[in-house]
């Protein structure tokens, strides 16, 4: 039952963010000295995980569900290159490329609601881990531990677990980090011979998956391309669309405005006019008013 004693505390304390794990490991194995020495040394010697197996563990926890349809996704995967299935591999890839880009995401943004915001290059190892574990069988399990130590890489089609997952080694007390469960010794040599054996297979299948993946990342890479020049072309459309739409408004209120002066210069002429006869009659007046008293002034 130690062992499930050590994984309830190893759960417990993975839980919590790095910058609490190491006072809460060491109160933890403080209060079990007195009652069980053993365990209290083996939670003693849990490592702090670094800040990227903090959050893969965190969905571990937190996103279970997505996880294992990530998780789900490797196993197709690793099928699909065993049977060298160079068009499932490339719609596996692509798919693969795009749900560890979401989740990745998604754990920066429950990095955000657990109170423990993280940066872009945590985030970028935490989409490395999750595409190993998609690689490698026994990295999936580690993932699924929730007690990973660090993050993990994949190198070929193998992922180096050394270091990697708390996990109760047995009677003596201490805690190790490894893979999941210990490989028994006579199969390990069985699998490395039948490896060995199979070299030339697994070269040759290997390069066939690196071809089509790679084939998936530029058709990718170049869809991409394509769809950001679409988005820039309708960009353009739509400031081009604006600015016309701006240029009628404005030619309508000058027309408008060249209408009402229009106006404003027929009245204005014709007041003209009017004025210029009522001086003529005016002056009409004056003249003959003028020659009246002349004519009057003559007489006298």
């Amino acid at each position: 039952m130690a062992d499930d004693a050590f994984a309830d505390l190893a759960n417990e304390l993975y839980e919590l963010p790095p910058d609490e794990f190491t006072a809460a490991r060491n109160a933890r194995a403080k209060e079990l000295r007195g009652s069980d020495r053993d365990l209290a040394n083996a939670v003693g010697e849990l490592r702090r995980p670094s800040a990227p197996a903090w959050l893969v563990n965190q969905l571990a926890r937190h996103r279970a569900d997505e996880l294992a349809q990530l998780l789900q996704l490797g196993e197709q995967l690793r099928e699909a290159q065993a049977e060298v299935d160079a068009s499932a591999l490339v719609a596996l890839a692509k798919e693969r490329r795009k749900v560890v880009r979401a989740l990745a995401q998604d754990a920066g943004e429950l990095a955000e609601q657990l109170g423990h915001p993280v940066r872009e290059p945590v985030l970028d190892d935490v989409a490395d881990t999750l595409q190993a574990a998609m690689t490698d069988a026994a990295a999936s399990e580690a993932l699924l531990t929730g007690r990973l130590t660090r993050s993990l890489e994949a190198i070929g089609t193998e992922v180096d677990l050394t270091d990697a997952v708390a996990a109760w080694s047995g009677a003596d007390g201490s805690a190790r980090s490894g893979r999941p469960a210990p490989h028994d010794e006579v199969g390990e040599h069985r699998a490395k011979k039948q490896r060995k054996a199979d070299e030339a297979e697994a070269a040759k299948r290997a390069a066939e998956v690196a071809k089509a993946e790679q084939a998936a990342s530029t058709a990718e890479d170049a869809a991409d391309e394509a769809s950001a020049r679409v988005d820039d072309a309708h960009a353009a459309v739509k400031e081009a669309a604006s600015a016309r739409d701006e240029l009628r408004k404005a030619l309508t209120e000058l027309e408008q405005r060249l209408a009402e002066a229009e106006q404003a210069l027929a009245e204005s002429e014709r007041t003209a006019g009017e004025r210029e006869q009522e001086r003529d009659a005016a002056a009409s007046t004056a003249e003959a008013a003028r020659a009246s008293a002349d004519e009057l002034a003559a007489r006298d």
